[in-house]
């Protein structure tokens, strides 16, 4: 019981947040997002892409795989979370044994569609990363989404991890985003 009450103590301490129009959760412009390294390798065969990325997320509240309503007042929203999208996509290909190439013609259309990570529900607080995009290419059109939950097998935190809230919801955006684009690169392969 004792451990209980500590326990509530701290995420109640750690669940203050300001108001207005600041960023939540206490988060500092930039970040410190990991890149994490694809669980399945998939080769690309050094096959050059020319990669056109944009950020499609006005006006998007939910993503298709999802209940949850985007939460849009992060630092994942505007030009940080589109960058960290980005990179992230590059990141994805180069571990991948693809080549990035502007002058490639094999163009590859990216477009970002909803990107977000919070905290849902009451007493048992789940932590969530959500991602979708659309993905158009001259051989591959597909909508890639990922609703990550802590706890999930390949998710970067378990049930029980401890964490500070900035920690987990970055860590929890980076997992959701690392399973969509996985997929991508699988498809994309074949």
């Amino acid at each position: 019981m004792k451990r209980f009450s500590v326990f509530f103590s701290c995420l109640l301490l750690c669940s203050c947040s300001s108001g207005g129009n600041v960023l939540k959760y206490g988060f500092l412009p930039g970040g410190d997002y990991q890149y994490y390294a694809p669980i399945e390798q998939t080769d690309l065969k050094k096959t050059k892409y020319n990669l056109i990325i944009s950020d499609e997320r006005s006006g998007i509240n939910k993503i298709n795989c999802s209940d949850i309503s985007l939460d849009r007042n992060t630092e994942l929203e505007g030009p940080n979370g589109f960058e960290f999208f980005k990179n992230y996509c590059r990141a994805m290909f180069k571990a991948n044994n693809g080549i990035i190439e502007s002058t490639s013609e094999n163009d590859i259309y990216i477009k970002l569609k909803g990107l977000s990570a919070q905290y849902y529900g009451f007493v048992f607080v789940k932590i969530y990363g959500l991602v979708e995009f659309e993905v158009v290419s001259k051989n591959l059109s597909n909508t890639y989404c990922s609703e990550m939950k802590d706890g999930d097998n390949d998710a970067p935190l378990k049930t029980a991890s401890f964490d500070t809230r900035k920690g987990a919801l970055r860590k929890m955006a980076s997992g959701t985003t690392r399973r969509a684009l996985e997929k991508f690169m699988h498809d994309l392969s074949h």
